[in-house]
């Protein structure tokens, strides 16, 4: 029988030394209990931090592209407004410069004109001004005439059609002109010549600007001179050789 107990206690022994074990490790990390929630996945905290992440990263990301970019946009911008500016100064969508005018000095003498002008290059334009006068100012006076003066300009600002220029003209006339006791009128062939001139076109607002010029040259004529009376006798026929000024010019002018 003393044997049979101390077989009992040993078997006890055995199970103590198992199960003890196991108790203590279960107290010391109890289960933490499930809790439900109603947040989706991507709410909670450790759905959020990758995605934070991400959105810092994305962030960061643009905002060094914008940095990058900032220059390009700069120069863009900038180019597209050097442009506009280029093409309000030119007064025409496509940046060429084109202006109407009219010659008061012209006008002041009954001579009607009308001149167009237009940008064939970034410094240069060309003008071509038309002048008739088909009546008389009065008795013994009178300037009949259909002229044409063409003239190519080179202007030395930054650009066309504001401040100072030089030009190079030509001009051919029909003439009939009476002045005191004579009369003189071409033979038929017209009025040539040529000749260069200064001028200066002052803007005074965004269309209309006034303009000045002078210029010197040479004419070749032949003309038949009568007396300045209704059907006068012939005089005599004369070619003249002229130097001198060929050209004045104080115009309004109004760029498109």
């Amino acid at each position: 029988m003393i044997k049979t107990v101390k077989n009992g206690l040993t078997i006890l022994t055995m199970f103590l030394s198992i199960t003890m074990p196991c108790m203590s490790q279960s107290q010391q990390s109890p289960v933490q209990p499930k809790v439900q929630t109603s947040a989706r996945p991507e709410q909670t905290a450790v759905y959020r931090l990758k995605g934070d992440r991400k959105d810092k990263q994305a962030t960061a990301s643009k905002v060094a592209d914008e940095r990058k970019g900032t220059p390009k946009n700069q120069a863009s911008k900038a180019a597209k407004s050097l442009r506009k500016n280029r093409e309000r100064s030119s007064g025409t969508s496509n940046g060429r410069y084109m202006a109407l005018k009219s010659n008061i000095a012209y006008d002041a003498l009954a001579i009607l004109n009308l001149a167009f002008e237009m940008q064939v290059h970034d410094k240069m334009t060309v003008e071509l001004p038309v002048m008739w006068s088909l009546w008389d100012m009065e008795q013994e006076h009178g300037i009949r005439t259909v002229a044409l003066q063409p003239e190519a300009r080179w202007w030395t600002g930054s650009e066309v059609g504001k401040g100072h220029f030089f030009g190079l003209h030509a001009h051919v006339a029909w003439f009939n002109v009476k002045w005191n006791k004579n009369r003189y009128q071409d033979t038929g062939r017209p009025l040539l010549g040529a000749g260069l001139s200064y001028g200066y076109r002052l803007p005074l607002n965004e269309h209309w600007g006034a303009e000045f010029s002078l210029g010197v040259g040479y004419a070749n004529m032949k003309y038949n001179t009568y007396y300045n009376i209704d059907n006068g006798a012939q005089l005599d026929t004369r070619i003249r050789h002229y130097w001198g000024v060929t050209r004045v010019e104080a115009s309004l002018a109004y760029r498109f």
